[in-house]
């Protein structure tokens, strides 16, 4: 286990906000008329803080949301951790909170290396 690197932190945290927000706005939708208001007044990715959702409903809100950072090289075990960690805040009802965040990833097995670090790191050796 080994702390995440700022990159691995930044992209993390900036791909669970798309996803709760994806997530809220579709929980947005699916909700009557008579909480509208309330949740038009919250960050859409704070708006799963007003439902749990769990289960087959958070697999239908959560359906592909994760597309995009895998098509852009975010490697799976790293969506696997995060898919994992947005569930249980859709579930706790909790907004995201960096802490948490770095210390989810903190307890992966192996240091993520994105494929742009893998690139500088390999560009940076040849040019040594």
């Amino acid at each position: 286990m080994a702390q995440p690197t700022a990159a691995v932190v930044a992209v993390s945290e900036m791909a669970v906000v798309r996803v709760l927000e994806l997530a809220g706005n579709r929980l947005m939708g699916r909700n009557g008329r008579s909480d509208r208001g309330t949740l038009q007044r919250m960050a859409p990715w704070d708006r799963h803080s007003f439902f749990r959702v769990t289960g087959e409903e958070a697999d239908k809100v959560l359906t592909g949301v994760w597309e995009v950072p895998a098509v852009r090289g975010v490697p799976e075990e790293l969506l696997r951790v995060l898919d994992a960690y947005v569930r249980l805040l859709l579930a706790s009802g909790h907004s995201l909170q960096r802490s948490d965040l770095v210390q989810t990833l903190s307890r992966m097995p192996e240091q993520v290396i994105l494929p742009w670090e893998a690139d500088e790191a390999s560009a940076a050796s040849v040019t040594a």
